[in-house]
């Protein structure tokens, strides 16, 4: 086989299992949020189809791949991990990259024992952040805070004292700043098989009688999107070759963005939630499928209307490290940010926000803010000026 068909191949199937990710997604976060007993039924469906999609590449049978979909419970956003570069005192610099889970301990908690076992410092804040989405990795997916370290000793005694590298992270991951990485993947049409095609039919299916018959507007909103990828894949003459998607049954710690959006005066932007009638960031959950950057901008847009940028990272928020203990959601990247047109209006999300307001740190103080906002409200003040 040439070598430029045996490429486009495997990139085909690396797309198919991105592909089969972000549906699995959308049933998981569907089912989560609960639904009427037809569309429980359709997203059920949607989750098989899901499967065996991945079933068509992956070197598991359809029925390992569906009982590991299935054991799905919470929220599916991409999930954190870190890639920690520790400069030896031999010259060696060794990278070891895990996802962070339930039972590993929090993003602190692993800096803090990592340090401790190099007999060096644990570091502030990440350089950078790598995505495995981005990189065309065929894992689960998976982003990654890049921190860096340094140790008094040589590498084959700080190797002894690491964890491996998980072997679905091994591979090159480029890495972005933070303010960069708001990033759109660019994965272009995905390339299918008849075999395929036939599934996405399926899917396009069921997508369609859900529109047909749900009012609820996130569940549309749900099948309107997965209706756009199954229309986006385009027919081919592909043989698959047979890959491993990398460790399918890893623990999801759910993940969300926020963007503190900064006026040229410095004061911030908040809105009142519609559920709880509280003050927050505009944020929400990362998406399967789009980088956690791209989130805090996404959500930006969405609950605001306004075109932001990124500036910088503020603070990677593990709620555990803080005791405020939010299964739903335990880990919120909030970043900086600021609106491409200082003159845009603002368009409110009438579902998501009822008011907003340009707010200063000391405005910030006598509100009454969404829980955790409390704690990263302070820090983006802080960030934005410089104090930290």
């Amino acid at each position: 086989m040439p070598a430029d068909t045996a490429d486009a191949n495997l990139k085909a199937a690396n797309g198919l299992a991105r592909l089969s990710g972000i549906l699995r997604a959308e049933a998981a976060n569907g089912l989560f949020w609960g639904a009427g007993p037809d569309e429980e039924a359709r997203l059920r469906r949607l989750r098989e189809l899901a499967a065996a999609l991945l079933a068509q590449i992956d070197h598991r049978p359809y029925e390992a791949v569906l009982a590991v979909y299935e054991a799905d419970t919470g929220l599916r956003t991409p999930m954190p991990g870190t890639e920690l570069r520790i400069d030896c005192a031999d010259g060696t610099r060794l990278v070891r990259r895990r996802r962070l889970s339930r039972t590993s301990g929090t993003l602190g908690q692993r800096l803090e024992t990592v340090a401790a076992a190099l007999r060096t410092r644990a570091p502030a804040e990440p350089v950078a952040i790598a995505d495995t989405d981005l990189a065309g990795l065929p894992c689960p997916h998976t982003f990654l805070l890049v921190y860096e370290m340094e140790t008094h000793l040589d590498a084959a005694a700080a190797a002894a004292l690491l964890e491996p590298t998980e072997p679905d992270l091994e591979g090159d991951v480029p890495s972005l700043n933070p303010s960069a990485s708001a990033q759109e993947p660019e994965h272009g049409p995905l390339a299918v098989g008849p075999v395929v095609r036939q599934l996405l039919d399926a899917v396009a299916a069921l997508a369609k009688e859900s529109l047909a018959e749900t009012a609820n507007f996130y569940e549309r909103e749900r099948q309107q999107r997965v209706l756009s990828l199954c229309e986006a894949a385009v027919a081919a003459d592909v043989d698959y070759p047979r890959i491993d998607c990398g460790e399918l049954a890893a623990d999801c710690v759910s993940t969300g963005a926020d963007a503190a959006v900064f006026d040229e005066a410095g004061r911030l932007l908040v809105i009142r939630r519609t559920d709880t009638g509280q003050w927050a960031m505009p944020g929400g959950a990362a998406e399967v499928g789009e980088p956690v950057g791209l989130a805090a901008v996404r959500e930006a847009f969405e609950e605001t209307g306004l075109d932001v940028e990124l500036t910088g990272l503020s603070w990677a928020f593990d709620k555990r490290d803080t005791k405020l203990g939010d299964d739903r959601m335990p880990m919120i990247m909030s970043f900086t940010a600021s609106a491409l047109d200082p003159e845009q209006p603002l368009r409110l999300a009438e579902l998501e926000a009822s008011e907003a307001r340009w707010i200063t740190r000391e405005e910030a103080g006598a509100m009454d803010l969404f829980r955790g906002h409390e704690l990263r409200i302070p820090a983006v003040f802080a960030r934005h000026r410089g104090e930290r």
